[in-house]
């Protein structure tokens, strides 16, 4: 970590930085951006006669500015976030193996063992309407700090809870400060990256994001059977806290902080954060997503669509104990193996990502500068287009192979091996887009996506098992392969019209 401490006074080849970074400080001090109100970021409607100032951050050839790490403080700091990131998801779905243990300590029932799931992932939602500003009003690294300290204490909570009630608040706590890194870490990733070099970098937290739901039933089927379930929420409390630690080290990258924190060595006088600053910024954090939900049609559709599969997610571990356990026989600690399918689908799309798509996007980022033009932010669906055309097609293999007994389990881990791929290549592709089509409202285009994504993800687990168990595997995974058909079109029409639906817009930006 001390690579991380250094970097500031380490400067490394200078990126290019002149994009604006994602800030709610944007959505409250940048209203219209170009006279003629078609190349803009903001509101057209609303445009004042004289353009706001840009947000006050450091120069791009600053030595203190993290564009200018070295790659490997980038890729050091990028990796503790994300892996901070894998705590809070893994510990969402680790939960599952402990739920038997649970329900016969306290004398409840498996629907209210389950709610442990659903309100940490409820937890996710909220957080993100505090942190997300706080972070934009104190810095990344106050947040992280603040927030890491109850997460550790919320999740030690859940671990050693006398009563049932006990465990399911310190649960939905857990989620609630957890929530500061999976909603935060894009956030950083855009502090100190480009858009030429994002794509890498993006493709670490969708898979750490994805992959610790995974990563959850795998290892804590294996230490529910050898021990109990303490030590099962003990390890998730050790390892959040562990890194939790190592966030904290990573330094300050939030540029507007930065840039107050460097006049104020220099004695110069800064702005003041005044209440009404504080109040206006919340208002902002609570009010636009909802609104870009409901009215910006590139916001609703990638948020529905992002929300489905996130709830098929999680749904699909009550599946799996459905298909593999009830159906096939399979042993507890076994049939948690068959998770390591998904996570191989998702590290191969998000190597696919790094790789073909950075070369890709790269592809097309020079075309555009021969003609003069910036790059289309449609540039970045070409590989969720494969995931949308793949992403059913996994679920219906899924659906009429799974519940067969004669038929080999390794066909139902190829079909979770491609719904795992096809997740991330739309994922990673349609965060990225959102960023480039909102630019400095993107903050609140990404939070609406990710409160529904979270709202969706924590109803699933309640009615999964009963869906699978009424209208069977077949009937269950087909009714969802079905509407992810009717989805599929999304990212082939946004690569048509997605310049002309942001012309519409009153908030997305028009490349000219």
């Amino acid at each position: 970590m001390s690579s991380l401490a250094a970097a500031a006074e380490r400067p490394a080849s200078t990126s290019s930085a002149s994009e604006t970074t994602t800030n709610l400080a944007g959505d409250l001090d940048l209203e219209a951006r170009f006279k003629d109100g078609k190349d803009r970021v903001g509101e057209k409607s609303d445009a004042q006669e004289t353009p706001a100032p840009m947000p006050e951050t450091l120069a791009a050839d600053d030595p203190e500015n993290p564009r200018n790490w070295s790659t490997a403080s980038k890729v050091t700091a990028t990796l503790v976030i994300c892996l901070w990131v894998l705590t809070l998801t893994y510990s969402s779905t680790a939960y599952v193996a402990s739920i038997p243990s649970l329900m016969k300590r306290f004398g409840i029932s498996e629907e209210v063992a389950l709610l442990g799931v659903s309100l940490t992932v409820l937890g996710f939602a909220a957080g993100p309407l505090i942190f997300g500003p706080a972070s934009e009003l104190y810095g990344r690294q106050a947040v992280y700090r603040f927030t890491a300290v109850f997460y550790s204490a919320f999740l030690f909570g859940a671990a050693f809870a006398p009563s049932a009630a006990g465990l399911l608040i310190f649960r939905f706590l857990s989620g609630f400060f957890g929530s500061a890194s999976i909603n935060n870490a894009p956030a950083s990733i855009g502090d100190w990256t480009s858009p030429s070099n994002r794509g890498a970098y993006a493709a670490l937290y969708g898979l750490m994001a994805f992959g610790g739901p995974c990563l959850g039933p795998l290892v804590a089927n294996f230490i529910q059977r050898d021990a109990n379930y303490h030590w099962n929420l003990r390890v998730i409390a050790i390892f959040g806290t562990f890194i939790g630690l190592l966030v904290a080290l990573v330094p300050e990258t939030h540029g507007p902080t930065l840039l107050k924190w460097k006049l104020r060595r220099q004695g110069q006088e800064t702005p003041s954060l005044t209440v009404a600053k504080i109040v206006a910024t919340y208002k902002v954090a609570l009010a636009r997503p909802v609104l870009y939900l409901v009215t910006e049609p590139i916001v609703g559709v990638i948020s529905l669509y992002l929300s489905v599969l996130y709830g098929i997610l999680y749904g699909f571990f009550e599946a799996f104990s459905v298909v593999y356990v009830e159906i096939r026989g399979f042993k507890t600690t076994s049939y948690g193996l068959t998770y390591i399918s998904l996570g191989l689908g998702f590290v191969v799309s998000a190597i696919l990502l790094a790789t073909v798509g950075q070369y890709d996007y790269h592809k097309a980022a020079k075309k555009a500068a021969a003609k003069g033009l910036p790059t289309e932010p449609e540039a970045r669906l070409t590989l969720t287009c494969w995931g949308a055309v793949a992403s059913p097609i996994s679920l219906f293999i899924f659906a009429w192979t799974a519940p067969y007994p004669h038929v080999h389990w390794v066909a139902c881990c190829i079909a979770e091996f491609i719904f795992a791929w096809s997740t991330i290549l739309i994922f990673n592709g349609f965060i990225p887009y959102m960023i480039d089509c909102y630019q400095m409202t993107a903050a609140s285009a990404l939070a609406a996506g990710m409160a529904s994504r979270a709202l969706v993800a924590s109803v699933f687990p309640l009615f999964s098992l009963q869906m699978y168990h009424n209208l069977t595997v077949q009937g269950a995974t087909s009714l969802l392969g079905g509407i992810a058909v009717l989805l599929a079109p999304i990212p082939f029409v946004l690569m048509r019209s997605g310049r002309a639906i942001r012309a519409r817009s009153k908030h997305a930006i028009v490349c000219e």
